[in-house]
């Protein structure tokens, strides 16, 4: 069975999971392993399970025991990973992309309900027993037929403006590169 560090504390399904299929060194406490510690306890691992806040630089992945021949990163993407140094000593780095896009896609869309409905100022009204009803009390804004702009249209963006079409919503974008008809048509983006 497969040896693995696993840098951070996980999800408690995701943690009897790895019991089953390796043998884990799980990290009881969640504390943050200095880089000086990742290469200690990865000693005899054949993979490291890292996340966005271990730094795997150039200078320890070469420290790194040769046994480690994987790197996965609990994390979108690779910016505290040095993929050159990676690949020189032979050792696969992955990741978990497309993980967080429905539910940041979700957040954003909240965020704007919330500013739109005044949401915050309602719960706080309601809080303080202040709620009353009148016909324009904390009224905010109907989204439907109103136009969302859009920077990025990547994953997430897409996400975004999917959710934001269902509300009723017009969508405009900018975008590095203009998306394929296929995927405008299908949105009706402008």
């Amino acid at each position: 069975m497969k040896k693995i560090l696993i840098t951070r504390k996980l999800i408690k399904e995701s943690e009897e999971k790895a019991g089953k299929t390796f043998n884990p060194i799980f990290n009881a406490n969640d504390e943050l392993y200095s880089q000086s510690k990742v290469i200690e306890m990865s000693k005899g691992c054949d993979g490291i399970l890292s996340s966005l806040t271990e730094k795997l630089d150039k200078e320890t992945i070469e420290k790194l025991p040769d046994t480690v021949k994987i790197i996965s990163n609990f994390a979108v993407g690779f910016g505290n990973i040095d993929l050159e140094a990676a690949r020189k000593r032979g050792i696969v780095v992955t990741n978990t992309p497309e993980v967080l896009s429905d539910a940041t896609a979700e957040i954003g869309v909240l965020l704007i309900l919330g500013a739109c409905r005044r949401a915050s100022e309602g719960i706080e009204s309601a809080r303080e027993g202040g709620w009353k009803w009148s016909a324009d009390y904390l009224i905010g804004k109907q989204l439907t037929g109103t136009r969302l702009g859009i920077l990025g249209m990547g994953r997430i963006g897409q996400k975004i403006a999917k959710i934001a079409r269902s509300l009723g919503m017009i969508i405009h974008y900018h975008n590095r590169s203009k998306l394929d008809e296929k995927k405008e048509d299908g949105a009706n983006l402008s």
